[in-house]
């Protein structure tokens, strides 16, 4: 599959460089982009109450998290571009992020998306590196406004841990959300407006590095066997992952109109057996387990008119997760879906929001599904170019929520179902540049 992959890049890719001679007409010029947020939220969660036990890692410390934090986002960006003579263009765009990231003083700098491009008016454009998926650049979703959504910037404020929550709160994201894997995604030109576009992951791992999660470029570094650590094509991970797009945009007097349909398909990982570690390392036996094979499709449409937007999307599929697309749904298990609309409003230096969703999973086999409900308002002000002021109320109720923290001692055993109401405030600016 590979192979033909390759080959079928290097014919578009021998297309778009052997139109002409490739003499420069434009020298790559490099300008800076980007943006910093702050935000102080207000939180009231009931999974912080810890219910009786402490809170805090290992169920140690407060019995209470506070409701008050400030957070800090940045985000620059670096955007190389150049012109060949006869029209072919070129580049790279690499975008440099504290978003998320741990480290010491939770300031830590890694790579967001980081990839190069060749592009033509006529044949399309090819991008080759970390970036989101076809279907993920793709996708029309619900309208929103800065700071504002239901997988918005108030995610990473509310408490999420993998075996707590199953991760991140809102089940309400863009098909394989933040899934930057290396990756090829072949992008068409707008035709009569309408694009699409394709690409594959070969897995789910990104930058320079055989090592899953390790800096590290040889398989014995430091006297560690290939054994005894997850590398990048072992199959701990997704693999084989396709994705594509068809999308409209266009307008019928003053009113505008976006719609898109896409999808996604993509291999579940293998897990160990008989105490070998997963992958054709040599080190134990393998098998694929009774993961269903990733699927995720989303419809959404959005009509603009009058500074109004109304809009919404539709998404279902074969997966589980707070991330659509991202992990395998196990055989025998419903599929996962949701369903998300929005609306705003801009007038001058102002814009409103609203939303409100619904998202459905399964536990399992004798669990009742787990059926979260968000909805938030929010406005924006612009005061002046590239500075905004915004604020919003989020609200969610997450019924039966698969609680696994027995390693907190006097915690809830694992497996144990439990109802989760929160609500936040977010009040914050925005400098773009």
């Amino acid at each position: 599959m590979r192979k033909i992959l390759l080959g079928t890049t290097g014919v578009v890719g021998a297309a778009l460089i052997g139109m002409g001679a490739a003499q420069a007409q434009q020298a790559p010029t490099v300008r800076l982009g980007g943006y910093m947020q702050t935000t102080f939220a207000w939180v009231d969660d009931n999974l912080d109450a810890a219910q009786g036990t402490p809170t805090g890692v290992n169920g140690n410390g407060q019995f209470r998290r506070s409701t008050n934090d400030f957070r800090n986002e940045v985000e620059i960006w670096v955007f190389v571009n150049g012109k060949a003579a006869n029209g072919l263009a070129y580049g790279a765009e690499i975008q440099i992020q504290n978003d998320n990231v741990g480290g010491g003083s939770g300031s830590a700098l890694d790579l967001d998306e980081a990839y190069m491009f060749v592009s033509t008016p006529t044949l399309g454009t090819i991008r080759f590196g970390e970036e989101d998926n076809a279907a993920g650049l793709l996708q029309v979703r619900a309208p929103t406004i800065t700071g504002f959504g239901a997988d918005g910037a108030f995610d990473v404020g509310i408490l999420g841990t993998a075996n707590g929550t199953g991760g991140n709160p809102a089940l309400f994201t863009a098909v394989n959300d933040g899934n930057d894997a290396t990756k090829v995604i072949y992008l068409s030109p707008q035709f009569y407006g309408i694009d699409f576009g394709v690409s594959y992951a070969a897995n789910a791992g990104e930058g320079d590095r055989a090592f899953l999660g390790r800096a590290v470029d040889t398989l014995g570094a430091g006297g560690t066997a290939i054994g005894a650590s997850v590398t990048q094509r072992d199959y701990t991970t997704l693999n084989n992952e396709w994705s594509g797009g068809l999308r409209y945009r266009g307008s019928f007097q003053n009113v505008g109109i976006a719609g898109s349909l896409v999808a996604m398909l993509a291999e579940p990982q293998s897990v160990a057996v008989a105490g070998g570690v997963a992958g054709a390392n040599g080190t134990g036996a393998t098998s694929r387990t009774s993961f269903k094979n990733i699927t995720a499709y989303s419809g959404g449409l959005n009509v603009t008119a009058f500074g109004f937007t109304l809009g919404g999307e539709y998404t279902w599929g074969n997966y589980s997760g707070p991330s659509v697309g991202r992990a395998p749904l196990a055989a025998g298990r419903d599929a996962s879906k949701h369903w998300l609309g929005g609306l705003t409003y801009t007038t001058g230096a102002w814009a409103f929001g609203g939303y409100y969703g619904q998202a459905t999973q399964d536990n399992g086999a004798g669990l009742s599904d787990r059926e979260q409900t968000g909805w938030g308002i929010g406005v924006v002000y612009t005061l002046a170019p590239g500075l905004e002021l915004f604020a919003n109320y989020n609200n969610f109720n997450d019924e039966n929520v698969n609680i696994s923290l027995a390693a907190a001692p006097g915690t809830r055993t694992a497996g144990t179902l439990a109802d989760r109401d929160w609500q936040a405030v977010f009040i914050g600016t925005r400098l773009g540049f």
